[in-house]
């Protein structure tokens, strides 16, 4: 069956992506077809340079997939010689493993050698081979913020990750093991589950947020950590501990979804013991009032598997 490809390097699925998604699916549904995504693995800035940390590992990926509706992508192997191949060789190929009806792709993409891909290209080539083509302007917010993964990337390093919601459409998250730390939250009364990231994973700047970890099909409120520690002058790379609110299961060993939903404060050193105390009560309040805030999390989420 002829296919409508939708082509794009996606690190993970942000608005300007499901609107290339959305006019793949309606091209598809008017010319009666299939219609698939296409990509590259690893992504082309992985290989090329420019790019060291993920916004979503490949789970992650499968996971938005399955809640918003997304079809598996085809994914093209990417290497530096790869990156050589010429535009036209590329599609050409392409065309031996599916019968192109159809290409839909961002209006700034650019593929194959030297980046030659371009809309012009596209536009000649499907006029040639009478593919339809539909190039989809670059998206913007409405205060004008351009919509791309690398302003992803920046607001999550930055700590903006509210800023970063509003372009991907949902709130920036994690799934990662959960492992035995040095119990020193226990010992104060919150408990804290430590998180082990991929060692790509792109992680948000240093700071407390307010949190929801999603574990067995239930959402809790989560007071979130990243940082070095510094009340305990610990050394080392950052660490994602989260105090889940209320919450008296067992995480060790589980890989729940933990979403970032403000960032309450930046990391401090505190005097002592019971200094910090006082500040993580206050710290789980904010979260709380946060967390209660946002109904809509487990409505975006709805399609998650009760266990991850």
């Amino acid at each position: 069956m002829p296919v409508i490809i939708c082509l794009g390097a996606f690190d993970g699925y942000h608005r300007g992506h499901f609107s290339l998604f959305e006019n793949a699916r309606n091209l598809a549904e008017k010319l009666h077809t299939d219609w698939r995504i296409v990509t590259f693995t690893p992504h082309p800035r992985f290989v090329l340079g420019g790019l060291t940390a993920r916004l979503f590992t490949e789970s992650e990926k499968a996971l938005l997939r399955q809640c918003f509706g997304l079809p598996e992508p085809f994914e093209i192997q990417f290497t530096r010689e790869f990156a050589d191949t010429e535009p036209d060789d590329f599609l050409n190929d392409l065309a031996q493993k599916f019968p192109l009806e159809g290409i839909v792709v961002g209006q700034q993409f650019r593929f194959g050698r030297k980046r030659s891909g371009d809309s012009a290209f596209l536009t000649d080539y499907c006029k040639q081979h009478h593919i339809r083509l539909q190039l989809v302007p670059q998206q913007m917010m409405p205060d004008g913020t351009m919509i791309s993964s690398t302003r992803v990337r920046d607001m999550v390093q930055a700590g903006s990750v509210e800023h970063a919601a509003e372009l991907l459409g949902y709130p920036y998250f994690i799934t990662a093991p959960v492992r035995h730390g040095e119990q020193r939250g226990r010992s104060m009364g919150y408990p804290t589950a430590n998180f082990i990231p991929d060692g790509r994973k792109l992680i948000p700047g240093e700071g407390v947020y307010a949190g929801a970890l999603y574990h067995e099909g239930v959402w809790h409120p989560a007071a979130v950590s990243v940082g070095r520690n510094p009340t305990f002058l610990v050394e080392g790379s950052l660490r994602i501990e989260a105090h889940v609110i209320d919450f008296c299961g067992n995480l060790y060993g589980c890989t729940p979804m933990l979403v970032f939903l403000k960032r309450l404060r930046l990391m401090n050193r505190y005097s002592g013991t019971s200094e910090l105390v006082k500040q993580l009560a206050l710290d789980c309040g904010q979260s709380r009032r946060v967390f209660n805030g946002r109904p809509d999390v487990p409505m975006i989420f709805k399609r998650l598997p009760a266990v991850l």
